[in-house]
């Protein structure tokens, strides 16, 4: 393929900010350095299979819809931002290459608003303070925002405040290319626990709804404050696409959709005509959110949701997994409960190389490697994801 314009970008956060550790690369010299990566890494189980690593059509900018900036307080007052490398000491944003530009004027509106409301920032180390980061997403396909603050308690003097202040500063605003951009809700979250740990269990909306609605590939997808969902605006581009092609023709198959989350998978597998797909997820948010999207995408007769962990069930009968797991992998549960159910076909979503490859070793007595694809849902920073296609032996 003919490589994309490629100059390297720059920020002025560059080598203070963590969130990035490539920009000053061209994206053809990062793809090819992660080509070579997953090619040695993955070379016992390729048996001449080659990675495919395929340049995008231009160099990626502000291409990330979701942040989560911890806040410190730092030089007396808080701080949003990214943590700076190898420290949880904050480099504020005020400009970035990477994410959304709608999300980082937001994240330092944010920033302005608490520090006018004089609301302390966590102290990892004693334990005081409320407010422990910033969540936003912004879905690409409606545009539609939401937001919230991840605190120690959910009651506190400056809640009402809060709440009408933020809430108004979403208002109004419009993205680079002059669309309106739409707050559905705001939301806190709470996590009392000690630690530098961000997200925590339990969520509380302030206004709005505690959830918004992508639009995409044909389809309407639910997503909740703490649910995953893909944080690339071109993701069903460089990831759902080349997976489903990958497959080929899925008419009639029974399929497992593992870590399914709010669905993404297992709706447009059902949307090309999968007979059934059983959603297998953990987080009660996702599998909701899961429920949700079947009913409003009339796939409520074809698809299940099953709550629990990966592995920790057996699985319903299928001809095809689709499996997305966290950034550890199958780990040992997981591998066990692909080699127990044996389906033909399995297409695995990892988020890691290091993680891929070991869960290639766990499967490949019973599995092959029939294609390997990187999908580079992180440019300009040493992650990639990748998506290998395997076919029972």
């Amino acid at each position: 393929m003919t490589a994309p314009a490629d100059t390297p970008l720059h920020c002025r956060h560059f080598g203070a900010c963590g969130g990035c550790t490539r920009l000053d690369q061209p994206i053809a010299t990062q793809l090819a350095a992660k080509q070579r990566r997953a090619t040695e890494l993955l070379a016992p189980f390729l048996a001449g299979v080659a990675v495919d690593a395929p340049l995008p059509p231009r160099t990626p900018r502000h291409d990330r819809t979701s942040i989560l900036y911890p806040a410190r307080w730092q030089h007396g007052r808080l701080e949003l931002g990214i943590y700076r490398p190898g420290s949880h000491d904050v480099e504020p944003i005020a400009d970035c290459r990477i994410q959304h530009k709608a999300l980082t004027r937001l994240a330092v509106a944010v920033a302005e608003a608490l520090r006018a409301l004089g609301v302390p920032a966590y102290d990892e180390t004693t334990g005081r303070g409320l407010v422990r980061a910033l969540r936003a997403r912004l879905l690409p396909g409606s545009n539609e925002l939401l937001f919230g603050l991840v605190v120690t308690r959910l009651g506190f003097s400056e809640r009402e405040r809060l709440a009408r202040d933020l809430w108004a500063l979403a208002q109004g605003r419009r993205d680079e290319q002059g669309r309106a951009i739409v707050a559905t809700g705001l939301v806190l979250n709470e996590n009392a626990a000690p630690g530098n740990v961000l997200l925590g269990p339990r969520s509380e909306v302030l206004r709005g709804e505690g959830f918004h609605t992508d639009t995409v590939a044909g389809l309407r997808l639910r997503v909740s404050f703490a649910s995953f969902y893909q944080q690339n605006r071109h993701a069903d581009a460089i990831l759902f696409r080349p997976a489903l092609a990958l497959l080929g023709d899925v008419a009639g198959l029974r399929v497992v959709d593992g870590y399914g989350g709010v669905g993404a998978f297992g709706l447009r597998l059902l949307r090309q005509g999968a007979r059934q797909v059983a959603i297998v997820e953990s987080s009660p948010s996702a599998c909701a959110d899961a429920r949700a999207n079947l009913e409003q995408n009339g796939c409520a007769d074809r698809g299940e949701v099953l709550e629990q962990a990966f592995g920790a069930a057996p699985l319903p009968p299928c001809e095809l997994m689709v499996l997305d797991p966290p950034r550890a992998g199958l780990m040992e549960a997981g591998a066990a409960a692909v080699l127990a159910a044996a389906p033909p076909r399995v297409l695995l979503v990892s988020c890691a190389l290091e993680s891929l490859a070991r869960d290639l070793a766990r499967l490949g007595a019973a599995y092959r490697v029939a294609a390997v694809r990187l999908c580079d849902l992180f440019p300009h920073t040493e992650h990639v994801e990748a998506v290998t296609l395997l076919l029972r032996r």
